[in-house]
């Protein structure tokens, strides 16, 4: 397993729950691929650099887990369906 970083950004318009739920449903989506969580860290709403889908803010999240690089491409793929994630990328640091 190697170590990566996941940084999403939601809609901003969503409500708390909503951006919890879909936090958790990230979560489960690499703990299900036998993935480990080691950090969540939420930056909360900020202004996004130019408009995505006619939108000028965004909620961000850092998420640090561990995966087999095998399911990494599953995890971007998923990701990319949801309609409420407006951007997403998964990098190794070093």
């Amino acid at each position: 397993m190697h170590t990566y970083e996941l940084v999403y950004i939601l809609q901003a318009d969503l409500d708390e729950a909503t951006l919890n739920g879909l936090t958790e449903t990230i979560e489960n989506l690499i703990k299900s691929a036998n993935g480990e969580i080691l950090k969540v860290d939420r930056w909360g709403k900020r202004r996004l650099a130019y408009p995505i889908r006619k939108m000028t803010e965004g909620y961000y999240v850092l998420l640090t887990f561990k995966l087999d690089p095998a399911e990494v491409a599953n995890l971007r793929r998923t990701l990319g369906y949801n309609e409420q994630i407006l951007r997403s990328i998964v990098v190794r640091p070093e």
